[in-house]
């Protein structure tokens, strides 16, 4: 039975689920997404704490998300792993939150045994942008390209992105960038979990849009897809890597944006035995 708790911070109600035994883990973003990605046999290794972010909850009457800065989210991060007792984890994050994990680590290595950053970009997005659509380019087939004309006009692509549903029916549309199946409909993946536009917007601009990838002194687990067309893995050249002194490096041949749901008997594999020889 998965016990579940709440964290008050500025009015905003980040609320946890823990499951398993083992190893101490956070994984960051909105527990009911990611229950649904990550392996359940995590759990007989794990003691995986799900955390909710700003980016996925209702910000309180008249809060202004422009105050809101890295330091802010590492303070959330260090206020859930106290809330729930963690003693140092293993510190995950999926994509853009991959890089509040980092941010986490460099500001709290004494909390943090290790960090999984999976799919993230190893640059802001303003470089990131400058590569979506090429890689689809120069690397997709005739049937991923057919797929994604026909996803964008069965699933709905939105003519603009105002408001969190369009986040997600924009990213169930670009499917085929997403996924190794270029068919593949991740509507289930996100029922009952609504992106806040405001933070998104602010996350990707003002905090992240000209990051670049700064050492942390803790290892790191770094999990890329292959036919991720969002951040492609050959983002992640051997300078960049190089930043990152402890690195273990897994490129999942049959993944795109989620290796732990799209491989997932791997995935476990590969982050258990990381995780062990910690």
């Amino acid at each position: 039975m998965a016990a579940t708790g709440s964290v008050d911070r500025d009015g905003f109600a980040l609320d946890f689920v823990r499951q398993g035994s083992g190893i101490p883990m956070l994984i960051l973003g909105p527990p009911r997404y990611y229950q649904r990605v990550f392996p359940v046999d995590l759990g007989s290794t794990f003691d995986i704490v799900f955390a909710n972010l700003r980016l996925f909850v209702p910000a309180p009457p008249a809060f202004d998300v422009s105050t809101l800065s890295r330091a802010t989210y590492s303070d959330d991060i260090e206020a859930v792993r106290r809330a729930a007792g963690l003693v140092r984890p293993v510190v995950v994050g999926h994509s853009i939150t991959g890089l509040l994990a980092l941010e986490y680590a460099r500001r709290h290595p004494e909390s943090t045994r290790g960090v999984v950053v999976i799919a993230a970009p190893p640059a802001g997005v303003a470089e990131l942008s400058e590569h979506w659509g090429s890689f689809f380019e120069q690397d997709a087939g005739a049937d991923r390209r057919a797929a994604h004309a026909r996803n964008v006009v069965t699933r709905g692509m939105p003519t603009s992105i105002r408001t969190g549903q369009d986040i997600v029916d924009q990213y169930v549309a670009n499917g085929a960038f997403y996924w190794f199946d270029p068919t593949f409909d991740a509507t289930p993946l996100w029922e009952g979990v609504e992106p806040r536009y405001p933070a998104f917007l602010q996350l990707n601009g003002d905090l992240y849009g000209h990051y670049q990838l700064e050492p942390v002194e803790v290892p790191v687990f770094l999990a890329l897809g292959r036919y991720d067309y969002a951040v492609p893995y050959l983002l992640w050249d051997d300078e960049r890597k190089k930043r990152i002194g402890r690195l273990h490096y897994e490129l999942y041949e049959r993944s795109g944006h989620t290796p732990p749901y799209e491989e997932p008997q791997r995935f476990a594999a590969d982050l258990i035995a990381w995780a062990e020889s910690l």
